[in-house]
């Protein structure tokens, strides 16, 4: 994917990607585009994600860096930064964002003593994914093997699998029909009888689990669970690719996932497996978010 030129300064990169996207789209539509209809503010992230490589502590910051605000708002409130009613207004700049942002993530992942002499600025992102991956039960091969991207998504499915235990049969039964469209899951009767890791495996090889249709079947999910506990969601929740990961990246998003992801009393001064994998869950949908709003097909999105 052609998703712009490297330069070694960041600021200098993504000023010269949103450009290019703006000097591109102004000659081919040079009356018809108003200068706010340039560029999605997401889009500036997409050069950044790197979906085919193992994540170190600068492709961390590069991609914090390169986030709108709205999206650094939804990180800190998904990391409990800020309070869920927090606006943009309480933001203190994308270089402390950032800074605040991989604190509260290496916090999150340490215990206290190792905390203490660990580097606050110089996160190696995957390493954190791949010790996630290991206490969450990711396959060995998968962990020695996969790109951090692919390590996401695989604790994706944890999440999907976490909600499911969540649902009664009725529930599970209406999330099927919802997600299976063309009919290609079959025996759903049986399918709502699995656990979590047991509907994942049955899942796993059917179409409502390739490519991008993975993060179609997790906005319904997360609109199947928003509606058990109350909450309505303001729109069309899978009517299209930036619909869709509107709702996984979205306060709606992380907020559901949060109340439903099952895990352990959290003991003081230990690492939080559960905080750690929402969160890391939370960086995925805003990786995905950017590659659709950089006109990333979604064919190629995964």
């Amino acid at each position: 994917m052609n998703m712009g030129i490297g330069i070694t300064i960041l600021g200098r990169r993504s000023f010269l990607l949103a450009a290019t996207k703006a000097i591109g789209l102004f000659v081919l539509y040079p009356t018809t585009m108003t200068v706010t209809e340039w560029i999605n503010p997401m889009a500036m992230a997409a050069f950044f994600v790197k979906p085919k490589e193992k994540w170190t502590a600068d492709h961390f910051s590069d991609f914090l860096h390169a986030l709108p605000a709205s999206a650094m708002l939804t990180l800190k409130k998904s990391l409990g930064i800020l309070d869920p009613e927090a606006r943009e207004d309480q933001l203190h700049g994308s270089d402390q964002d950032a800074r605040d942002i991989q604190k509260h993530a290496l916090w999150l992942s340490s215990n206290v003593l190792s905390y203490l002499f660990r580097n606050k600025t110089k996160i190696n992102y995957h390493d954190l994914v791949t010790w996630v991956s290991e206490k969450s039960g990711v396959s060995a091969n998968t962990i020695n093997a996969a790109p951090t991207f692919v390590l996401e998504r695989e604790l994706i499915k944890l999440l999907f699998a976490q909600m499911w235990d969540r649902l009664d049969a009725q529930q599970r039964n209406d999330l099927l029909v919802k997600i299976d469209l063309n009919g290609s899951i079959k025996d759903k009767t049986a399918i709502v009888a699995l656990s979590g890791a047991g509907v994942l495996a049955a899942l796993s090889t059917t179409v409502a689990f390739a490519g991008f249709a993975f993060y179609t079947t997790m906005s319904i999910t997360i609109a199947s669970m928003a509606g058990a506990v109350g909450v309505t969601l303001p729109f069309a929740t899978y009517a299209s690719a930036s619909s869709i990961v509107g709702v996984l990246s979205g306060p709606v998003g992380w907020a559901i996932m949060s109340i439903t992801a099952l895990g352990g009393i959290a003991l003081a001064g230990r690492a939080n497996l559960r905080k750690t994998t929402l969160f890391i869950g939370q960086l995925h949908a805003l990786k995905i978010e950017a590659l659709i709003a950089d006109g990333v097909p979604e064919q190629e999105v995964f």
